[in-house]
């Protein structure tokens, strides 16, 4: 961590202290108190919602902004949710339309209400292909979004399917419509309210510092009554080390640790405790079937299905993982984890066979010369690069493994590490070859659209940068987040995935499970699979165990 953020962290919870005024023993006598320091590895950056691209800005998205109801603590799509903008919800026109009643004292952080226009505003910012929020196409099974009257928006359906009530209660974070009404929608990224956000949450913004520390506190006025703790911060430290640095010595309260090493390490402690969630996130080689320098045309190497599944024969993905990872992963089912509740577990991976690889290699024309540790083809060779973001350790440590097994079959991988900026702008250009990528898994198969679709291929700003393209593929995913039940849903489901992991787009490497490590201290609640932050409002700091830092108190310091 660099020295500068430290002395900052510090000063800040010492300045808010001073400007509380009120005694540690006065503090400590209050049931609500505590300051929890998280440690976030990414900048956050600007923080707009519908452009949530990152794990750490949805963490601190959803402690300044709502939902109309949050994910239940069992991260079901299709009931248990807990109120949030909303009180109450209710069905008419047989399942097509959702009337929503909205909490009559619910309000901005500047103190104007929250009303069903905001709603009807937000779910516009959410859709507009302007914006081209990673949401969008979710929400396109959505027909309309109207206000009955001030507190009652009405969402409208074309038709029924199990994850309706998700779809419009939980998926969107609602926004202040009056904020950013003016804002340019194809620049949204760049407004100032990225940078001063403000919503409707239990904490608000008090200091903006991305790359040092974001500091929330609670708002006292809140209508369900202010969060338990009195302030959260968020502090920047991209470094793994460092931030098992700042766990062992009490600087950081919680953080998603990523090493099995590390993990291993914290869960040692006495003062700390681990616990290892359910896997969302997946990793996979991606190759580009078309080719770069002529899109309309299939890439000259991996356009043939043979050819990516001779590369994933060729690799023991189960022996990779295990020599990385230990028991932090496991080998990904395709684009899925088995945290989903629609994944299906069953279906049969291409397994590892280096005879076979070599056969069909052998097959396609890629033959390795008497001599020569490199196939090649018409004297060309197998040879190509990967891109892979290098703030990924994870991905930079496997990348080398893979590299090492495919020499073995004689495949040429040469790896190209970017800066995050420049391997996202590649992928959007989808300028590439093959991008050692990764994903977080909603629990809604309808993440899978933006990724995977033959939409998201056709469309120049969408997300499918592989190209990938089955209508097979498209019309099991449509079938299953449209069924009537959850068995339609689940056997369809089964289809579409059975689809994509035959076509081999990808190589599905590794599923990580998220392990948090937090000081004993904390006490948690709602700790949701995939997104254990959701409840930071319920947490609690018992006064006996406070340290000094959790007396700062809630006073405001800047804005």
């Amino acid at each position: 961590m660099h020295p500068t953020t430290r002395s900052t962290l510090a000063a800040l919870l010492i300045f808010s202290a001073a400007c509380d005024g009120g005694s540690s023993e006065a503090a400590n006598d209050r049931t609500e108190g505590g300051t929890l320091v998280v440690g976030i590895q990414t900048d956050i950056g600007p923080l707009i919602p519908p452009l949530i691209r990152q794990v750490d800005q949805k963490l601190v998205a959803d402690q300044i902004f709502e939902p109309l109801a949050w994910v239940g603590d069992e991260g079901r799509v299709d009931g248990g949710f807990r109120p949030a903008v909303a009180d109450s919800w209710e069905w008419e026109r047989d399942s097509t339309a959702l009337v929503v009643r909205m909490n009559p004292g619910a309000r901005w952080h500047d103190g104007k209400p929250v009303r069903a226009s905001d709603v009807r505003f937000t779910f516009g910012l959410y859709t507009d292909p302007q914006v081209g929020s990673v949401e969008s196409q979710a929400l396109s099974r959505i027909d309309s979004v109207t206000a009955r009257d001030s507190l009652t928006p009405v969402f409208w359906f074309g038709k029924r399917y199990p994850e309706q009530l998700y779809d419009a209660v939980a998926r969107m974070l609602v926004l202040p419509e009056h904020a950013l009404a003016s804002a340019p929608r194809a620049t949204l990224q760049t407004a100032d309210f990225g940078v001063k956000p403000f919503g409707s949450g239990r904490f608000r913004v008090v200091t903006w510092d991305p790359k040092a520390n974001t500091q929330l506190v609670a708002d006292t006025t809140h209508y369900r009554g202010r969060a338990k703790l009195d302030r959260i911060v968020f502090s920047f430290t991209p470094d793994p080390n460092a931030l098992v640095t700042r766990l062992s010595a009490g600087e950081l309260d919680v953080a998603d640790i990523i090493s099995s090493e590390h993990f291993r390490t914290l869960s040692t402690r006495p003062d700390l405790k681990a616990q290892l969630l359910p896997a969302l996130d997946y990793a996979f080689i991606q190759f580009n079937l078309r080719d770069p320098k002529q899109p309309n045309r299939p890439h000259p190497v991996f356009g043939e299905p043979a050819m990516r599944r001779a590369l994933t024969i060729g690799l023991d993905r189960d022996r990779l993982v295990r020599s990385q990872f230990d028991s932090l992963a496991r080998v990904a089912l395709g684009p899925m984890t088995h945290a989903q509740a629609l994944a299906d577990t069953m279906i049969a991976p291409i397994q590892h066979d280096s005879a076979g690889a070599a056969r069909l290699l052998d097959s396609l024309g890629w033959r390795l010369p008497q001599g020569k540790a490199i196939r090649e083809r018409a004297g060309q060779p197998l040879r190509f690069s990967i891109i892979v973001p290098n703030v990924s350790r994870n991905r930079m440590g496997m990348v080398v493994r893979v590299q090492d097994a495919f020499k073995q079959i004689g495949v040429d991988m040469q790896v190209d590490a970017l800066e995050p900026n420049t391997f996202i702008g590649r992928l959007g250009k989808r300028d590439f070859d093959v991008a050692f990528s990764g994903n977080r898994a909603e629990v809604s198969l309808a993440g899978l659209r933006p990724y995977w679709s033959v939409q998201g291929a056709d469309d120049p700003t969408g997300r499918n940068f592989s190209s990938y393209r089955n209508p097979k593929f498209d019309a099991h995913l449509d079938s299953a987040l449209s069924a009537g039940g959850m068995t339609d849903a689940r056997a369809h489901a089964s289809q579409a995935f059975a689809t994509i992991v035959a076509d081999a787009p990808a190589i599905w490497v590794y599923e990580a499970r998220s392990a948090t490590v937090m000081h004993k201290r904390i006490r948690p609640a709602h700790m949701v699979p995939g997104a254990w932050w959701i409840g930071m409002s319920d947490w609690t700091i018992p006064a006996a165990e406070r340290i000094d830092r959790d007396n700062a108190g809630i006073t405001l310091t800047s804005k």
